[in-house]
């Protein structure tokens, strides 16, 4: 039987059509599972996040067991003041349990605030101590779960949580009190010293400490620490736009008498020795800016 020109010529052209059909699928096949194992790993990456971390108001109703204690000296409140609230401690152990698998001593645990307060502490301090997680004020009224407290005519917003200690002092400023706190975190206490720690001048090491305890809760140094006061070196120093160390010094003492309706409070736990410290750290320091981006 002869066979034309015509049909072999067709017979080629639909093989030919074929294995590009199936090289074609092969190929989304591919780029499917490529895909598919990119979002896997994403998904690993976010959880490896989320294990470092955890939003309260997202947990609040898994929060059971709570007991009712009492703060003989509260430092917010300046008062013996009853909580409704849970051990730090079970916190930590029931949503953020990879905490087991560090190294305590070299792990800071940063509190973040709806105000912008961000405060950090070593997490082994934290849990060294009765530290607890308040959800309510037993002192409240009726249908209130908080009562906010006045600061120099500011009214203070206390929800939705409270760190606070039955065996810390008030006047153990090394502690940090965080109130309107809504998320916690864990952070290599080595990152943090990698950006702030005057590795050049160690003259300055006592003022790094002073300002790390004292002023990094609340302002940010080199884009590190808090936000609700100014960053104070980046993209200029304190120090290069208030040409006066006795200004500086003055309104950190007394900042109302400097500007109206002033949220900073009045630091009066730091003598002139110590505040000069802390000066010449931020002089410093201002030689040493991270690039802009």
């Amino acid at each position: 039987m002869k066979i034309s020109p015509l049909f072999l010529a067709l017979r080629c052209c639909i093989l030919l059509w074929v294995v590009c059909l199936t090289a074609c699928q092969s190929s989304q096949n591919t780029d499917q599972q490529t895909s598919q194992e990119s979002v896997a790993m994403a998904a690993i990456d976010t959880t490896k996040s989320d294990s470092m971390s955890v939003y309260l108001l997202d947990i609040k109703a898994k929060l059971t067991n709570l007991e009712t204690i009492v703060v003989n000296d509260d430092p917010v409140f300046h008062a013996k003041k009853t909580y409704r609230a849970v051990p730090f401690q079970a916190v930590m152990d029931q949503f953020l349990a990879a905490y087991k698998n560090l190294d305590l001593a070299q792990t800071q645990i940063v509190f973040e605030c709806e105000d912008g307060y961000n405060p950090s502490m070593s997490l082994a301090k934290v849990l060294d101590k009765k530290s607890y997680l308040a959800l309510s004020d037993v002192d409240a009224p009726t249908g209130q779960e908080w009562i906010n407290p006045t600061k120099e005519g500011r009214e203070m917003k206390i929800a939705p949580f409270y760190v606070v200690y039955t065996d810390v002092p008030a006047s153990d400023v090394s502690f940090k009190w965080p109130y309107n706190l809504v998320k916690i975190s864990l952070a290599s206490a080595s990152e943090e010293l990698a950006v702030l720690f005057p590795k050049e001048d160690d003259t300055v090491v006592k003022g790094f400490e002073l300002f790390k305890t004292n002023c990094l809760t609340c302002h940010a140094l080199n884009k590190v620490g808090g936000k609700m006061g100014p960053e104070l070196n980046y993209p200029k120093s304190v120090t290069e736009y208030w040409k006066s160390t006795d200004d500086i010094k003055a309104f950190v003492k007394a900042p109302s008498s400097y500007r109206h309706d002033c949220k900073m409070p009045a630091v009066t736990h730091l003598n002139d020795k110590e505040l000069d410290e802390i000066l010449r750290y931020l002089t410093y320091m201002s030689q040493h800016k991270p690039q802009k981006s």
